[in-house]
């Protein structure tokens, strides 16, 4: 497989476009249906390369720095980081574009604003492939309601680190919460930079993780019509496998996939794998 940089001179260039006042980027590459991939957390469009390098085969493969990610931007100001906010930033994106029936590909963070999206425009999702998206509590019933409580308070150790001039610190607590082992000392050097060049963006992510808008329950999930994928990683912690089971006991039109040898991880932790179920899903959907 290529080297990060390689996959980058190949793509060539990042776009820039303007999305409700902020300057999002973005890299491209192929043509046919748009597959546009949404990161997670300490992420930004650097984090799908090797998803792109696949999917461009056949489909327009786009991946886009959240508002606050990437490189140029910081989010340590970010007072306005919602998944309310970044789900308005996505619809616009797709609108800037004018991509219509998108695939939409998430991670994490991104999974959840990828449901919220075709939630409030569902015209513009043609399918949804979702990695573990972030808890929304709603959908939590009383048993599950203690690994919602236990992933609250180590992320608020988190943010208590990255608030006090630790953000390294606070962004390595973060990940052995949501992979369950020290993640950041195992991450390749070029994940690792993408993760360290994003700490900014832990606390504004964090002050605001489980805060769900009022739209989103399990009867609005049951109005997504379009085909969903979940995947989940074999070796996630227990609040991510139950967090999917959630959401797909409240759509209409779901599968679940387990993705082997990985955590919360996902495509980082076994992207071949991760490819193949979204290149198959494509395929079964069309």
């Amino acid at each position: 497989m290529k080297t990060t940089r390689a996959i980058i001179e190949d793509i060539s260039i990042v776009k820039r476009v303007e999305v409700n006042g902020a300057d999002i980027k973005y890299i491209e590459r192929g043509t046919g249906e748009p597959v546009v991939f949404i990161h997670g957390a300490v992420s930004d469009h650097r984090t799908w390369l090797a998803q792109i390098e696949e999917l461009s085969a056949g489909y327009r493969a786009i991946s886009y720095s959240r508002r606050y990610h990437g490189t140029s931007a910081g989010g340590n100001g970010a007072a306005d980081y919602s998944r309310a906010a970044q789900t308005a930033d996505l619809i616009g994106f797709l609108e800037a574009l004018e991509l219509e029936k998108a695939h939409l590909v998430g991670h994490s963070y991104g999974a959840s604003i990828a449901l919220m999206a075709a939630i409030e425009r569902p015209e513009l999702v043609g399918s949804l492939i979702l990695g573990e998206p972030s808890p929304f509590p709603e959908l939590f019933d009383d048993d599950g309601l203690p690994l919602l409580d236990d992933q609250r308070a180590a992320f608020d150790e988190a943010l208590h680190l990255a608030e006090n001039g630790r953000p390294e610190a606070g962004v390595r607590w973060f990940l052995k919460t949501v992979v369950g082992v020290d993640a950041l000392g195992l991450l390749p050097d070029e994940s690792r930079s993408v993760v360290l060049d994003n700490a900014g963006t832990l606390a504004p992510m964090l002050r605001t993780y489980f805060d769900s808008p009022p739209s989103v329950d399990c009867l609005r999930f049951r109005g997504i019509e379009v085909p969903t994928l979940l995947i989940t990683g074999e070796l996630s912690p227990p609040v991510a496998r139950l967090s999917n089971r959630m959401i797909d006991r409240c759509l209409p039109d779901s599968r679940m996939a387990v993705l082997k040898g990985a955590s919360h991880g996902l495509q980082i932790e076994n992207p071949a794998g991760f490819n193949r179920l979204i290149v198959d899903f494509l395929a079964e959907t069309r």
